[in-house]
């Protein structure tokens, strides 16, 4: 199975994944997909990677159930890096005995045990970094994302003459952001490029205070949520 297979078929997808993961369906659940061992198991749809909105879902869900103490696995295709923060102050929270469902997220690009589900090429972006007093001009020289390339393929299989050819890398792009001085942990954003209109672009140019010596991480996010995260120290 291939990522355009995920975005786009997800019915055969889930059974999929229920079938690589060895979980047993429970259908008379509304919330929970089913069983996995003892633990409960979310599975987040295909069309975007794991996020703390999707955990916060889970939260509400328990607090719904005050009896349950089943663990809980989320699964999900891949998991933005906010979520890492998040599990960590819960189980610092079920650490002190305020809560009892232990949380984990299972990915299925690159968990060592229930990963290899399909065949994946991940997103790639070249940034140049250029030093200033006090600040940093950062340039995103070029992105792809072979996932966007091969769904954009698929749609025109039928038509070979007609194979997508993109011209720039910003369309590709769902939105940048940039930590002036990434710890290595948390991301903290100094500058956001969101553009506000589906068919506006990002800028691709930015410059940002930066103190010498600083780190700092651009973060690409394409238009299927898969992120690419390039580090410099400056």
């Amino acid at each position: 199975m291939n990522d355009y297979d995920l975005q786009i078929q997800h019915n055969e997808a889930f059974n999929l994944a229920v079938e690589h993961l060895g979980m047993t369906r429970t259908k008379t659940d509304a919330f929970f997909d089913g069983t996995l061992g003892k633990r409960l198991v979310k599975i987040v749809p295909f069309n975007h990677p794991v996020t703390p909105l999707d955990l916060e879902e889970v939260k509400k869900e328990l607090d719904a159930r005050p009896e349950e103490e089943r663990d809980i696995v989320v699964v999900g295709l891949g998991k933005e890096m906010a979520v890492e923060a998040w599990l960590e102050e819960w189980n610092k929270l079920r650490k002190q005995g305020n809560l009892l469902n232990k949380i984990e997220v299972i990915e299925l690009r690159s968990d060592p045990k229930y990963g290899g589900f399909f065949t994946h090429e991940p997103a790639k972006a070249k940034v140049s970094f250029k030093n200033a007093p006090e600040e940093v001009e950062i340039t995103i020289e070029d992105f792809i994302s072979p996932t966007i390339l091969e769904r954009l393929k698929q749609q025109n299989k039928d038509n070979p003459l007609f194979q997508p050819q993109v011209s720039d890398w910003r369309s590709m792009v769902d939105s940048v952001m940039v930590d002036a001085a990434y710890d290595g942990e948390v991301f903290n954003i100094t500058l956001a490029d969101v553009p506000e209109k589906k068919n506006d672009l990002v800028e691709g140019k930015y410059v940002v205070k930066a103190k010498k010596g600083a780190t700092v991480a651009v973060k690409v996010t394409d238009m299927l949520g898969e992120e690419v995260m390039v580090v410099k120290e400056v």
